[in-house]
């Protein structure tokens, strides 16, 4: 029980921050997104509470991964915030939300062993990104200047941990875990393709943007939170 309301508060909280979120970021704005990032936090920490047959091990890497993505929503939003220094929230914001995507694909490579040829057919997915992202700079006219490397780092990480949420589906029988694993992974790939169009893309930041951002990023975040929940 205590899963499911903990749940549904992450869900209409993070409705009503993204429904009243606009281009005009405003202190009030940060405040409402810590509370929602906490949550899906919060949201994790109760499906372990909620489910005897977890494992720890695994679950609380999720736990410490979610964490770093309430600090990478803390620093991006500073970079809204203050008109000077915005570069190194820029920087803090992208290096924790990689800390996550690390924490979380090393928590499956320990929870679900794979053979060499599994690991290294996953890894294929970033340098598929990387090269990928030198074409798709060109035709969506990116300007991602002194921002490059650490975007792209970005990229190649968060599809890694759809690859390796993919392989596990495969190997392991498509769990519901495993499925809303994998859900979450292509979830935050989807949110960094809009993200990189906000940031860098002339004239791309709109509001609808900005709106299928928060719904992409948080619906990955609650997605992998709740897979701890079925997870055997």
């Amino acid at each position: 029980m205590i899963f499911w309301i903990v749940f549904a508060l992450c869900i209409a909280v993070t409705v009503f921050f993204t429904i009243r979120r606009t281009t005009n970021v405003r202190y009030s704005d940060l405040a409402v997104k810590v509370v929602t990032s906490s949550l899906f936090v919060a949201t994790a920490i109760a499906a372990i509470i909620s489910n005897p047959e977890i494992n720890l091990t695994f679950a609380l890497m999720v736990v410490m991964g979610g964490v770093f993505g309430v600090l990478g929503d803390v620093f991006i939003e500073l970079k809204w915030l203050q008109k000077e220094g915005n570069d190194t929230f820029f920087n803090l914001g992208f290096v924790t939300f990689m800390i996550q995507h690390v924490i979380l694909v090393a928590a499956v490579f320990i929870h679900y062993p794979m053979t060499i040829l599994n690991a290294l057919i996953c890894f294929t997915a970033p340098v598929v990104v990387l090269i990928a992202s030198v074409g798709l700079t060109k035709v969506f006219k990116m300007e991602m200047g002194k921002f490059k490397a650490i975007a792209n780092a970005y990229g190649a990480l968060a599809s890694m941990t759809f690859s390796v949420a993919f392989m596990t589906m495969n190997n392991y029988g498509m769990e519901t875990s495993q499925i809303l694993f994998f859900a979450g992974g292509v979830s935050f790939f989807a949110s960094d393709l809009i993200l990189s169009q906000i940031f860098f893309v002339k004239g791309k930041c709109t509001r609808l943007r900005v709106i299928l951002n928060h719904i992409t990023y948080y619906g990955a975040q609650i997605l992998i939170a709740t897979s701890l929940f079925f997870m055997k």
